[in-house]
């Protein structure tokens, strides 16, 4: 089933491409610029993320040090880039075994971190569509992207309402779950279920504490500006020179809502796909440019998150047998 979306996305994206013109767009670009590029949204990105991440940790462990916060982020990114969504599950593992902390309440804490980056997506697409609307519309009119968006942000919206309300009234939710569980499960199985919902609830425990929300704010606005400020640095690596950082917001968003699918390979396939088709149809970029583009993009990303990932990976003397585990 992967397998075969990767070579349908695949193919999708290259079934109109001059692969003479793409070797030539490809000879041409600027790689020591495409790299410095992708830096900044791997390296420099990750980095704000780990001291945002802090912010989510600090009910549960005051203070972690970056260098137990930076390594498992850029080996979790690693492991995505091999297994889809494999670095979600290790990197709370890792922050565990360093810090003596509840695997579960660490794992709350990246999907904490998954709902902040949704609204990231959700809010820079707010813009592209007020910016891009008509061209949108004219561009995938077989889908009326302003609902997609509207229906998107309300389910996230109440995502978030209904974490606040479990929050705010643990014991309640608690005594649900048991009530839930009592039904189904023996009493065994039920002591570990409600002992895993309640280290996972205080991964949002920072929900309780007001005086967090400006810095988490703050890093969260970076972190996407890294990684615009990454697109946009890598279009002139490509020799596009006429896009603005308004137009990379649309790239980026777009190629964000393409990763959200579970592919190798850091969502290859899509990610062409979605990333040539928006600089062919909205931007008028030549298609083979456009592929090129997204081409050296994914690729400067790819590896420089397995080489980085790697580098950790070995310097804390870590094992695949420990994953496996």
């Amino acid at each position: 089933m992967i397998t075969g979306l990767l070579a349908l996305f695949l193919y999708l994206a290259l079934r109109s491409v001059n692969f003479d013109d793409l070797v030539t767009e490809l000879k041409k670009t600027n790689y020591l610029l495409a790299i410095a590029g992708g830096l900044v949204g791997v390296f420099i990105g990750s980095y704000f993320r780990a001291l945002r991440w802090r912010y989510f940790l600090n009910p549960i462990k005051e203070n972690i040090s970056m260098k137990n916060l930076f390594p498992p982020i850029m080996i979790g990114y690693m492991l995505n880039s091999v297994i889809p969504r494999g670095g979600e599950f290790t990197r709370p593992i890792i922050l565990a075994r360093n810090e003596d902390i509840s695997k579960a309440a660490s794992f709350g804490t990246i999907l904490v971190e998954r709902i902040f980056d949704v609204l990231s997506v959700l809010a820079a697409f707010g813009i592209s569509l007020f910016a891009f609307k008509d061209k949108l519309g004219a561009a995938f009119p077989e889908y009326n992207i302003e609902k997609i968006a509207v229906v998107a942000s309300l389910i996230t919206l109440a995502i978030i309402i209904l974490l606040i309300i479990v929050i705010f009234n643990i014991e309640k939710s608690e005594l649900v779950i048991e009530k839930i569980t009592g039904k189904f499960f023996p009493e065994k199985i039920q002591a570990k279920i409600k002992k895993f919902f309640s280290s996972t609830m205080s991964g949002f425990l920072f929900i309780k504490y007001p005086k967090q929300y400006l810095p988490i704010f703050i890093y969260t606005v970076l972190i996407w500006i890294m990684y615009l400020l990454s697109a946009y640095i890598t279009f002139f690596a490509c020799g596009i020179n006429n896009l603005n950082l308004v137009d990379a917001n649309l790239v980026l968003t777009m190629i964000t809502f393409a990763m959200f699918l579970p592919l190798p390979g850091n969502s290859a396939g899509a990610f062409h796909y979605i990333c040539s088709g928006t600089l062919v149809n909205i931007f008028g970029i030549d298609r083979e440019v456009a592929f090129g583009y997204a081409t050296v993009n994914h690729l400067t990303g790819f590896i420089l998150q397995i080489l980085i990932g790697a580098y950790y990976f070995f310097k804390e003397n870590y094992k695949v047998k420990d994953f496996k585990k």
